[in-house]
């Protein structure tokens, strides 16, 4: 795409609609670029229109889906199996909270190009977690006072990862085996955590034995206070999400405790969006808890989620042994309605089953956000990885910022800074690392994906080589600030003493502002030459 679905050679066409349609097919759900240069003719008033609205639902849809639906489900899922808090915290519940900037980074690698995307979108947003909700955090706790241990642990592997991406870049090309080996080190990662997790739990156990007769009964109940403070903790995670939900429909209903005809304009169309959105989440998504739970609900979802989640896909012509897919998803639905209305699904099953459409529907608008992308992206020129870090790296954010904030406010600073770091982990390792691996294994790619972030392209052409560069340098600026974010964070939490206070809020804000300068001047620069460089 980045050779023939360009604006300027669009323009240069006799035929700019056709032209696109023509050369411009990288969209995979909902073709804007061919519906901008042929039905809007393009018209960019109308675009500039439609964009933060398009953006605004399919963030608020995303975050709300996940905090709703995903969240809830594998939470009660990590409790039904008696999972650890802490192997919960780095699998189930991390997988839930990064599953946007996951899906974005694996749907993205679809080409080299994509690959752009998902370091600006995985890095962009590591970067801004790590910074501007850190600083959040601190502010809003005053004072967080980091475990050594585990905060060392996050940022050995933040930084071992960053590390290995600019070998790979340096390499110029990842391979199968490489992209597996660095996915895999989140399993080194978990290992890592419940390691450090027993040797915690054996010292508490010998400080117990050795303790003094006279003091063991006011340990033990230290002991149990501590306790009931971690487990208020965990639960404080696993009630951040309700509390934020109440906030907000604590927010909405005094527009609409009128009825509908005498409501305003605005909370009219607030109403109907509100309710439409979640009547198709209702519809489509499975109870996630027993509060939610609703007999014929959990019914009616056996029929409506599979054809439902098939026709997001689009997998209506899948077979099976010459068999469609959705019919024996069909029926083995309408066996699932007529168990439940005789007796009633076991909630473990239909939690899974919200997991499962939870992403499906995380998968679909993520997708549509990178097919607008795209189209940005051929209008303005601007670098792929620009775009990934900005607009999905910002959207994909929201979640963290929300909850960690929360966190923060209600007194849990140290688990949401914590939470920032391991995110960060889950991200690179799982969803970048997803992505290589993805992108090793398609055909197209016999194995070997180009990662050449530091080379020019092999190309005659004066413009290809610009846009080369171009990509490339926005991507590698900012996989490097992430490094010296990682280090600078370590160096000045051991100066003092793990002792996280406002000055150094400040100092993130700051680091931040100062990247995103940078980084937004440089793209204006480089953009500007590709544009004069394609007119002539």
């Amino acid at each position: 795409m980045a050779n023939t679905c360009l604006y300027s050679l669009i323009k240069a066409s006799d035929d700019s609609c056709q032209y696109a349609k023509d050369n411009c097919n990288d969209q995979t759900i909902f073709p804007f670029t061919h519906y901008y240069f042929c039905q809007l003719d393009e018209n960019w008033v109308i675009l500039i229109l439609i964009a933060p609205f398009l953006f605004f639902i399919l963030f608020n849809f995303l975050a709300r889906t996940v905090d709703d639906y995903l969240s809830p489900a594998v939470t009660f899922i990590a409790e039904y199996f008696k999972m650890s808090q802490t192997f919960a915290g780095v699998t189930l519940i991390a997988f839930a909270n990064g599953v946007p900037d996951f899906l974005c980074a694996v749907l993205a690698s679809q080409d080299d190009d994509g690959i752009l995307i998902a370091v600006g979108s995985i890095f962009g947003s590591g970067l801004f977690m790590t910074t501007i909700i850190v600083g959040a955090v601190i502010l809003l706790s005053g004072v967080v006072k980091a475990e050594k241990v585990p905060f060392m642990r996050d940022i050995l592997f933040n930084g071992v990862a960053i590390i290995l991406l600019m070998i790979f870049a340096f390499i110029g090309q990842i391979n199968h085996y490489m992209a597996i080996g660095f996915c895999s080190l989140y399993l080194l990662y978990i290992i890592v955590v419940l390691v450090n997790e027993n040797s915690i739990k054996k010292k508490q156990r010998q400080d117990e034995i050795n303790s003094q007769e006279e003091k063991r009964e006011q340990e033990e109940k230290q002991l149990l206070a501590q306790k009931d403070q971690g487990e208020e903790g965990n639960q404080a995670i696993q009630n951040v999400d309700e509390e934020l939900k109440k906030e907000l429909a604590e927010s909405i209903p005094e527009s609409f405790k009128k009825p509908f005809g005498e409501m305003t304009t605005i909370s009219k169309i607030k109403y109907v969006y509100i309710t439409s959105l979640e009547f198709v989440r209702k519809i489509t998504i499975p109870v996630s808890n027993q509060e939610k739970y609703d007999k014929t609900y959990a019914a009616i979802h056996q029929l409506v989620c599979p054809i439902a989640m098939i026709a997001l896909l689009g997998s209506f012509s899948m077979e099976i042994y010459e068999i469609k897919v959705w019919i024996i998803l069909e029926v083995i639905g309408l066996l699932l309605f007529i168990y439940q209305i005789i007796f009633e699904i076991p909630i473990i099953i239909l939690s899974m089953e919200c997991v499962v459409c939870s992403i499906i529907w995380c998968k679909q608008v993520i997708q549509v956000l990178i097919d607008f992308i795209l189209l940005i992206q051929t209008i303005t020129g601007v670098s792929y990885s620009y775009l990934g870090m900005t607009f999905l790296a910002f959207g994909n954010s929201t979640c963290d910022f929300l909850v960690n904030t929360k966190l923060a406010s209600i007194g849990y600073g140290l688990m949401a800074m914590t939470g920032c770091f391991s995110g960060g982990v889950f991200n690179m390792l799982c969803g970048f690392g997803g992505a290589l691996v993805r992108l090793t294994a398609i055909e197209k790619y016999p194995g070997v994906v180009s990662f050449d972030l530091f080379r020019d392209a092999k190309s005659d052409s004066q413009t290809d080589i610009i846009i080369t560069r171009m990509n490339n340098s926005i991507a590698y600026c900012v996989i490097i600030f992430s490094l010296m974010n990682i280090i600078m964070t370590c160096i000045v939490v051991i100066t003092k003493k793990f002792k996280l206070t406002k000055n150094l809020a400040y100092y993130y804000f700051f680091i931040y502002s100062v990247f995103f300068i940078f980084i937004t001047t440089l793209t204006i620069a480089l953009s500007s030459i590709v544009s004069y460089l394609s007119e002539q």
